[in-house]
C-alpha cells in the first residue's frame, strides 16, 4: 500500500479534526503540521507523532517531503497557502467554503490547473451516507425530474453566536445545503432571493436567514438557516431536506442522530454522523471525507466526488444571497 506524506496547515478545533483522521488513515503518514502558534504546532506535532512543527506555512509548503496537505484555515486565508501548495506541486484538500471570493476562488483553481495536482473541497455533506444515498436515488432517476427543494439546518444559538464574527449562517452553513442542491440538479442558480433577521443580541451577523434559489432548469429551493435554537435543544444539528420530483420524493431527516442521552445536564442527541469519537477513532462523513482524498492522491485519480468547480458554484450561490438579503432585491447570477 502506498503511503502519501500529508500535511495540516491551520490547528484549530476542526484542524485538529483533520489530523487525527489523517493519523489514523493506514495509507497517510503526516510527516508536518503547521500553525501560527508555535506552542500549538509543536504540540500537536507531539500529540500525533509528527516530526516537523510549522508556524510559517510557506516553509511547510516548500519541504520535498511533503505530498499533500489540508488547510483547514480561516477561508479568509485559505487562497495564499493553497495556491503556494500547488506552486511547489502539493495535492490539495481545503475546507469549505473554497475561499472568501470568487475572484479567490478561480485564482485557486487556475493554480491546480497548472500544476496537475490534485484539488478537493471539504464539502463533507457529499460523504454522509444519507445524502449520499439521495444522490444515488436521483441519478437513478427514481424520483424523476427534480421541481423543488427545501432544506433546513439549524443550530442552537449559544453555540453558533461566537462563530457569527466570520460570518452569517448562509456563507457558513446553508452552503451545505445549497452545495446539496447543485449537486442533486447538475444545475446552476439562476437567481436568488435572501433574507436574514438580526434578533438584536448583539452578535456581528444575523442569525435568522432564509434562501430561495431559482434554478435555470426552473426547480426552487429553499434554505432555512437559524442559528437562534434554545440552549436546551436536544439537536446538536436540526437539518433535513425534502426533494420532490415529477415522479416521486426523497425525506432526509438528519435531526434525529440515534442516540439520545437523558443525564444531569439534560437531555441531549450527540452526533453519530459527521466525526464521532469510536473506539478511540473519528468515524463517519469526515474520515469517509478525507480517506477519499488520500485514496485520489494515492492511487492519482482526480477526485470528482467534491471538484472545485461544485465549491465555486456553492459559494457564487450564497455570495448572491448574502448580497441580496443586505440589498433587499432579488440577485440575479451571470
Amino acid at each position: 500500500m502506498k503511503q502519501v506524506n500529508v500535511g495540516v496547515v491551520g490547528l484549530g478545533w476542526f484542524g485538529e479534526k483533520h489530523l487525527q483522521v489523517l493519523s489514523q488513515l493506514p495509507n497517510a503518514r503526516v510527516v508536518a503540521v503547521c500553525s501560527r502558534t508555535r506552542e500549538r504546532a509543536e504540540n500537536m506535532a507531539r500529540r500525533y507523532g509528527v516530526s516537523k512543527a510549522y508556524t510559517d506555512w510557506e516553509r511547510m509548503l516548500s519541504d520535498p517531503e511533503l505530498e499533500a496537505v489540508s488547510v483547514v484555515t480561516h477561508v479568509s486565508d485559505h487562497a495564499k497557502p493553497v495556491i503556494t501548495a500547488f506552486e511547489h506541486g502539493k495535492h490539495v484538500l481545503v475546507e469549505k467554503p473554497i475561499a472568501a471570493s470568487l475572484d479567490e476562488a478561480d485564482d485557486m483553481i487556475r493554480a491546480a490547473k497548472r500544476s496537475g495536482a490534485h484539488f478537493m473541497v471539504g464539502h463533507i455533506l457529499r460523504f454522509e451516507n444519507r445524502y449520499a444515498l439521495a444522490k444515488q436515488a436521483i441519478s437513478e432517476g427514481r424520483i424523476g425530474r427534480i421541481l423543488s427543494m427545501y432544506a433546513r439546518r439549524n443550530i442552537p444559538g449559544v453555540f453558533a453566536r461566537p462563530h457569527l464574527r466570520y460570518g452569517t449562517p448562509i456563507s457558513l452553513d446553508a452552503i451545505h445545503d445549497t452545495d446539496l442542491m447543485l449537486w442533486y440538479l447538475g444545475d446552476r442558480v439562476e437567481s436568488v432571493y435572501a433574507t436574514m433577521l438580526d434578533t438584536r443580541t448583539g452578535a456581528p451577523n444575523p442569525e435568522i436567514t432564509w434562501t430561495v434559489y431559482s434554478f435555470r432548469g426552473g426547480s426552487k429551493c429553499v434554505c432555512e438557516s437559524l442559528w437562534f435554537l434554545p440552549e436546551n435543544t436536544p439537536y446538536a444539528i436540526d437539518a433535513k431536506m425534502e426533494v420532490l420530483g415529477d415522479r416521486g420524493a426523497l425525506y432526509i431527516d438528519c435531526a434525529e442522530s440515534g442516540l439520545l442521552i437523558n443525564d444531569g445536564s439534560g437531555v441531549k442527541m450527540p452526533d453519530t454522523v459527521h466525526w464521532p469519537v469510536v473506539h478511540g477513532g473519528i468515524v463517519g462523513a469526515l474520515k469517509e471525507e478525507i480517506a477519499y482524498f488520500v485514496r485520489c492522491v494515492a492511487e492519482d485519480r482526480k477526485p470528482v466526488l467534491a471538484p472545485p468547480e461544485d465549491a465555486r458554484a456553492a459559494l457564487e450561490a450564497v455570495l448572491a444571497a448574502e448580497e441580496s438579503a443586505r440589498e433587499g432585491r432579488v440577485v440575479k447570477l451571470s
